[in-house]
């Protein structure tokens, strides 16, 4: 059914619906917007919506791919990502690749996350989506690092990614700066230093 609907969104509306939403949810951080507002501010219907999107977990999903596919940060993590560099200079530009661009995606990123609680769907477009982008992006690197012999003992590429992962991750920014007021200069600059500090070999 939904591959029927998209058959009759042209991309001119799919467009205006996104950019419609990543005002209102975004530059306007009005983080319980419904789809009639959506719809509204688009100059379509609820139905319009739902056949370009199939939902509000769709729509979410569709908003943050169109942002990475216009996204300078997006481009350079995956330059790194499938890059050759073995170094923990290279990871931790990739680090802060990440860092510029989750401000951004953020209001949109949670709303995936809290809508994962009871959507299945959204539950596994939000894991795969992190996974995919971030953490397996950061296993690769990584792991060209251990080969080189600059993971610090005790660590793997593996349980290293997982940590920065867990760090970096849209859970922590909420905690940190969201709910305990913490700058995004100060979360940047604790970030870098945690991962620098613990997983990287010391240079003698």
């Amino acid at each position: 059914m939904r591959k029927v609907g998209r058959r009759h969104i042209t991309e001119e509306t799919r467009v205006a619906i996104l950019d419609a939403a990543w005002e209102l949810i975004v530059e306007s951080g009005k983080l319980d917007v419904v789809q009639a507002e959506i719809a509204a501010k688009a100059g379509v219907s609820r139905q319009t919506i739902y056949l370009a999107f199939g939902g509000r977990a769709g729509l979410l999903v569709a908003m943050l791919r169109n942002r990475d596919a216009h996204s300078g940060q997006v481009a350079r993590l995956m330059e790194i990502a499938d890059g050759r560099g073995s170094t923990p200079g290279d990871f931790m530009a990739f680090i802060e690749a990440w860092l510029d661009y989750l401000p951004l995606i953020y209001p949109v990123g949670i709303l995936l996350d809290a809508a994962s609680v009871n959507d299945p769907d959204a539950a596994a477009a939000w894991d795969d989506r992190l996974k995919k982008s971030l953490l397996f992006g950061m296993k690769r690197v990584l792991r060209r690092i251990e080969k080189a012999g600059g993971i610090a003992a005790g660590w793997t590429a593996d349980t290293a990614a997982q940590l920065a992962w867990s760090l970096v991750h849209p859970t922590s920014w909420r905690l940190l700066v969201v709910e305990s007021g913490w700058s995004s200069d100060a979360f940047r600059r604790t970030c870098i230093d945690i991962i620098g500090r613990t997983v990287f070999r010391k240079s003698r």
